[in-house]
C-alpha cells in the first residue's frame, strides 16, 4: 500500500475532476483482494471517494446474424399477461352502439398474430351484461367483481391469439353460472381454452391441453392458487378449476400429488414440451415470493420446460435455466391502475429451434399502457413511442423512460438506458443478449473507406470508448456499417483509453494479424491533460502513434487514422476551458494529417459534420454525455460523418 500512498501523494496537486478519475482507474486495475485497502487508504486523502458504488460500464454478448436467422426461423411461442378489465375499461369501450375492445390490441396485435402459438390469461368472466359488468377500478372503495363483454372475446381472438387460460381468482366472480356461461362463448367464438371444466368427467378429459403444430406438439397444464369468494377447502376438491396452494397448507401433500400426477399423464402423450401455466404470487411484488419460487421448483421436477405465471399485476423476471424457460409474471396486459408501477408491462417470445426442438432464446417486448382522454387504455412498445402517433408529452416521454428502467432492472438486475430501447430484449442462458443495431441506410459503398477497407482480409479498430462502446451497452461508433463491411473486423478499445494506452496492450493487438488498423485514439489525449496518462503535445502525440504502429505492424499493414473526436462542453474530466479544449483538438488533429499525408496514410476528420448536428439539437439527441454517442441516432451520425 505504500506505492499507492506515494502515488497519491504526488498526484494530490491535480485537477479535481482529473483527480478522481485518476483514482478510479488505478483502483480498477487494482487486484480484488486488495481493492477494500486501497479504498481505505484512498479515502483518507479524498473522504468523499466512492468508486464501489459506480456500476461496471456494461457491454453485453451480441447477438450475430447467425443468432438472428435462428431466432427468424425458430417456432415462436408468445405470451402476454392478464387480460383484465376494470370498470372504466368496460365504459371506455362504448361507442353508443357496443362494446369494442379492438383498440386495445393496436399496437400488439402484430405480435400475436405473427407468433406461432400465441397465449394469454383471460383473468375474468363472460357472464352477459345481466350479471353486470366489472365493477372498481381497484382499490377505490368498491367491491371488486369482475366481468367482461363478450366483445372483449372476440377482440382477443381477432388479435391473434391462440389460447387462453382461464384458471384465476376471477373466475367466479360471477358465480358457476357466469363461469360455465364463459366456456359456452369462447366455445361460439372458436377462441382455444384451458384451465376451466363443466365436469368432473371433463375435467379429466381436458385438463391436460395437447396442442399439435408444425411438428411440434406441447401438453399444456394451468393452475390457480383460489378463487375470489371461495375457501381453499371448498375449491381442493372441485372440477371447476385445478387448485395448487402454499407450502402451508394441510392440503399441500395432497394437492403435489395430484400436479405429479397430471405431469405424468401429460409425459405419457409424448410431447415435446410440457407448458405450465400457473396464476399465483404477490400482487405488485417486482420478485417472485416464496409461493412462486417453490411452484416453479416443483413443475421443473416433474418435468415442465415451459412455465408462463401470472397473476401479480407487476413486471417480475423471465430465465432460462438448463433449456427450461420461466416467465413468473409479465404484468397485465393493459393496467388502469398504475400504482406500484402497473402500467409497465412486457410480452414474452420463446424460440424453440424446429429441429433439435430445443429452447434456443427467449425475448421481452417492454411496454407502457397508455390512454387518449377519450379512449381506452392499451399498451405501447417502448421502442415506437415517439412514432407511434399518439398525442404524448415530455412528461409521457419521461415516464416511458421510468418504465423501461423498471423493466430492464427487473428482468435483467440492472437498468438499460433509454438510448438503446429495441423492439425487443433477447436473453439466453447466460442473460441479456444484444442485437446489432440497424445498418445505416442509403450508404455509398464505392465510398473511399469503404473500398480500401474491403480491398482487405482482416481489419481491426482501435480506440477509446467511443470505439469500444463502453457507455453505449457495446456499441462502438462503426456498427451501422459492419452490414458493408466484407473482411474479417476485431476491436481492441479501451475507455478511457490513450496513446499510451494502446502502447500498453500492442503486444495483444499484435496478434490479431490484421491487415489494416482503423485508428480512432487521441480525445483523452487532449482531454486528460496528464502526464502519466497521455501525450502532453502534438508532438509527443505523433511520436506515440509511430512507436504503436512498429508494435503492431505486420508486413505493411495499412493504417487509418481518424482525428480525435470532437466532445462538448461540461466535461467533467477536462481542466481546460471549452475554447482551449477546442484548439487543442485542433492542434492534435492538424498534426495527425500532416503525419498521415508524410506517411500515406488515410486521414479521416469527422469532426466538422459531428459538430454541425450536434450544435443544431439538444445535446441529448446525439450524445449520452459530453462525448459519448448514443445508439439512438448518436452511431449513426458518427458513422455518417467518417465516411462523409
Amino acid at each position: 500500500m505504500q506505492k499507492l500512498q506515494d502515488w497519491l501523494d504526488d498526484n494530490n496537486g491535480s485537477t479535481k475532476a482529473i483527480y478522481v478519475e485518476k483514482l478510479r482507474r488505478l483502483y480498477n486495475r487494482i487486484y480484488r483482494k486488495a481493492r477494500r485497502t486501497a479504498g481505505n487508504v484512498i479515502r483518507k486523502i479524498y473522504p468523499s471517494f466512492h468508486v464501489h458504488k459506480a456500476a461496471p460500464d456494461f457491454i453485453p454478448p451480441v447477438l450475430n446474424n447467425n443468432d438472428m436467422r435462428n431466432i427468424n426461423n425458430a417456432f415462436k411461442i408468445i405470451f402476454c399477461g392478464d387480460l383484465i378489465l376494470l370498470e372504466d375499461q368496460v365504459k371506455r369501450a362504448w361507442n353508443e352502439h357496443e362494446y369494442n375492445f379492438n383498440s386495445m390490441f393496436e399496437f400488439t396485435s402484430k405480435y400475436f398474430s405473427s407468433a406461432d402459438l400465441s397465449i394469454g390469461v383471460l383473468e375474468g368472466p363472460l357472464a352477459g351484461s345481466e350479471a353486470g359488468y366489472s365493477t372498481s377500478n381497484y382499490d377505490d372503495g368498491k367491491k371488486l367483481a369482475l366481468n367482461f363483454p363478450d366483445t372483449f372475446a372476440q377482440s382477443i381472438k381477432r388479435a391473434g391469439f391462440d389460447l387462453v387460460t382461464t384458471a384465476n381468482n376471477h373466475l367466479l366472480d360471477k358465480g358457476f353460472d357466469g363461469a360455465m356461461r364463459t366456456l359456452d362463448v369462447l366455445d361460439k367464438i372458436g377462441l382455444d381454452y384451458t384451465g376451466s371444466y363443466r365436469s368432473q368427467e371433463e375435467k379429466e378429459a381436458k385438463c391436460i391441453k395437447l396442442i399439435e403444430k408444425d411438428g411440434l406438439k406441447f401438453a399444456i397444464l394451468s393452475y390457480t392458487y383460489g378463487c375470489n369468494g371461495y375457501t381453499e377447502n371448498e375449491l381442493v376438491d372441485s372440477h371447476i378449476t385445478s387448485l395448487i396452494v402454499p407450502p402451508s397448507s394441510k392440503n399441500f401433500s395432497r394437492v403435489k400429488a395430484r400436479v405429479y400426477h397430471d405431469f405424468e399423464r401429460a409425459k405419457s402423450f409424448n410431447p415435446d414440451f410440457i407448458i405450465v401455466l400457473p396464476h399465483m404470487g404477490t400482487q405488485f411484488l417486482r420478485k417472485p415470493d416464496y409461493y412462486q419460487r417453490e411452484w416453479v421448483r416443483i413443475f421443473k421436477d416433474f418435468g415442465a420446460d415451459i412455465i408462463l405465471s401470472d397473476h401479480t399485476h407487476s413486471v417480475q423476471p423471465v430465465e432460462i435455466s438448463g433449456n427450461i424457460f420461466t416467465a413468473y409474471c409479465p404484468g397485465n396486459y393493459a393496467n388502469v391502475y398504475r400504482e406500484f408501477n402497473g402500467d409497465a408491462n412486457i410480452l414474452v417470445e420463446i424460440y424453440i429451434d424446429r429441429v433439435s426442438k430445443k429452447i434456443i432464446y427467449g425475448s421481452v417486448i417492454p411496454m407502457w399502457t397508455c390512454s387518449y382522454i377519450d379512449g381506452n387504455y392499451r399498451p405501447v412498445p417502448l421502442s415506437e413511442i415517439e412514432n407511434s402517433g399518439l398525442r404524448l408529452t415530455t412528461h409521457d416521454l419521461s415516464r416511458a423512460v421510468e418504465i423501461n428502467d423498471v423493466i430492464t432492472s427487473t428482468i435483467f438486475g440492472r437498468s438499460f438506458k433509454f438510448d438503446m430501447v429495441r423492439e425487443r430484449y433477447y436473453l439466453d442462458e447466460s442473460g441479456f443478449r444484444r442485437e446489432l443495431v440497424r445498418p445505416l441506410q442509403n450508404v455509398d459503398v464505392n465510398n473511399k473507406f469503404l473500398e480500401l477497407v474491403n480491398s482487405c482480409k482482416s481489419i481491426c479498430f482501435l480506440g477509446d470508448s467511443v470505439t469500444q462502446g463502453t457507455k453505449n451497452s457495446g456499441v462502438p461508433w462503426y456498427e451501422p456499417l459492419l452490414q458493408y463491411i466484407k473482411p474479417e473486423v476485431h476491436n481492441y478499445s479501451y475507455g478511457g483509453g490513450t496513446v499510451k494506452t494502446m502502447i500498453e496492450h500492442a503486444g495483444e493487438i499484435s496478434k490479431v494479424n490484421s491487415d489494416m488498423y482503423i485508428i480512432a485514439i487521441g480525445t483523452n489525449d487532449v482531454r486528460y491533460c496528464d502526464k502519466n496518462l497521455c501525450a502532453m503535445t502534438p508532438d509527443e502525440y505523433i511520436a506515440e502513434l509511430r512507436e504503436l504502429e512498429k508494435l503492431i505492424d505486420h508486413d505493411n499493414s495499412r493504417f487509418v487514422y481518424i482525428a480525435p473526436w470532437y466532445s462538448i462542453d461540461g466535461d467533467p474530466f477536462c481542466p481546460l476551458s471549452y475554447e482551449d479544449k477546442l484548439a487543442k483538438n485542433e492542434l492534435y488533429s492538424s498534426a495527425l494529417e500532416k503525419y498521415c499525408q508524410s506517411e500515406g496514410r488515410m486521414f479521416i476528420n469527422a469532426n466538422n459534420v459531428i459538430c454541425d448536428a450536434i450544435m443544431h439539437k439538444p445535446a441529448g439527441y446525439y450524445l449520452l454525455d459530453h462525448i459519448h454517442p448514443n445508439t439512438k441516432r448518436g452511431v449513426y451520425l458518427y458513422s455518417q460523418a467518417v465516411i462523409s
